[in-house]
């Protein structure tokens, strides 16, 4: 029996996210009797996605965050390669430092080296020394990739470059889903509404996804809802993830009175059935790489209302996304979820017909990834 081809992913940690959603999406399709995928974290606390993981018969290496010192990470990292290797690739996901894990892997020899950007910004204060390290980052990645991979037109040109287009190595890769889960979605949501503690077919569910962090933009999303409670009173919000703001928005909901209204589920794995339950689904981001949330939803048939900062890409052109800038009062987001809830949902081959001609589908996805990899 030959040996399994051994892939490391780079990543902060395999908590639900854009990132880790895709790589677990990859992991579940890909051949994992040929493939065999390490995952290189730099936090010591367990992630969401470890059990499973160990399950599928992948590997987990923790490492000290390089906020601790480069060389104790450089020594970790180059132990980790050493021991557990020999690697085919290394597909980097930590944004700008993948400048640094690529050259570290072009040292040992590794012959497929992927950089891959999934947002359009690092959430770092602008500063002269900030700017010189994206700058030295971005020369390292270019440098020492075999492939430059975005989620994005917008998530290629925020980590490579606007002049990135020039470069062959530069490839958009959806953030690509499961589509088997969606297309099992019985069209009567009673029983997902049920689920969440809704009983009344007339009541109104808007959902969101996403961590409780700035990007997400909480704060407006939780006016815009309150806003909508004056027009639909009985209805309710549905937030989904965990994250370091979620106290301070357990503390706005308390303030805007609408605890009653607002639901908070915490991290899920039963994401179709979750959104099957919605009649909305809400995306205010400051910023997103992609949003693969969206692309769940419309594989579920879920009207969306997204900010004017979620990439074009993430739209499959079926009439189910509305966009608003971000300029807009939260009253002209309530009014226009009111104007969104009730549609009627669209049929399953339609849904599945998209995906497919936007690249979402994972199948499609692995096998593009499996010709990388090959590559020497």
């Amino acid at each position: 029996m030959k040996p399994k081809i051994k892939i490391l992913h780079v990543v902060g940690k395999m908590h639900p996210g854009g990132i880790e959603t895709l790589l677990m999406n990859l992991y579940r399709t890909i051949d994992r009797d040929k493939y065999e995928f390490h995952f290189a974290v730099q936090f010591e606390e367990k992630g969401f996605y470890d059990d499973e993981i160990v399950e599928l018969g992948g590997r987990i290496f923790r490492q000290p965050h390089p906020k601790k010192g480069l060389r104790a990470f450089r020594r970790a990292f180059l132990n980790n390669l050493q021991e557990h290797g020999p690697y085919q690739a290394v597909h980097s996901h930590i944004y700008q430092f993948s400048g640094y894990v690529l050259k570290l892997a072009g040292e040992m020899n590794v012959p497929v080296r992927i950089s891959h950007s999934h947002n359009t910004h690092d959430s770092k204060q602008e500063s002269w020394l900030r700017n010189l390290y994206r700058k030295y980052m971005r020369g390292l990645i270019r440098s020492n990739s075999t492939s430059m991979l975005g989620c994005s037109r917008s998530a290629c040109e925020a980590l490579f470059g606007a002049d990135c287009w020039r470069d062959e190595r530069v490839v958009v890769f959806p953030n690509s889903i499961q589509v088997q889960p969606y297309s099992q979605l019985h069209p009567d949501r009673t029983d997902y509404r049920r689920a969440i503690g809704v009983t009344d077919p007339d009541v109104p569910v808007i959902g969101h996804i996403g961590r409780f962090s700035e990007q997400k933009n909480h704060p407006f999303l939780l006016d815009a809802f309150a806003g909508y409670l004056r027009i639909r009173p009985e209805a309710q919000l549905v937030l989904i993830g965990d994250g370091p703001l979620r106290s301070r928005m357990e503390d706005r909901i308390r303030e805007l009175g609408i605890s009653g209204s607002v639901k908070l589920l915490g991290v899920r794995k039963d994401i179709p059935e979750l959104i099957g339950a919605f009649d909305l689904f809400l995306l205010p981001s400051l910023y997103e790489g992609l949003g693969i949330v969206v692309i769940e939803a419309q594989a579920a048939g879920v009207p969306c209302l997204i900010s004017d900062q979620v990439p074009e890409e993430a739209d499959l052109k079926l009439g189910l996304v509305s966009r608003l800038p971000l300029q807009a009062d939260a009253g002209e987001w309530a009014a226009q979820m009111g104007s969104m809830t009730g549609a009627a949902r669209l049929d399953w081959p339609a849904r599945l017909e998209a995906l497919q001609q936007y690249g979402y589908d994972i199948r499609t996805s692995v096998q593009r990834l499996e010709r990388m990899y090959a590559a020497t």
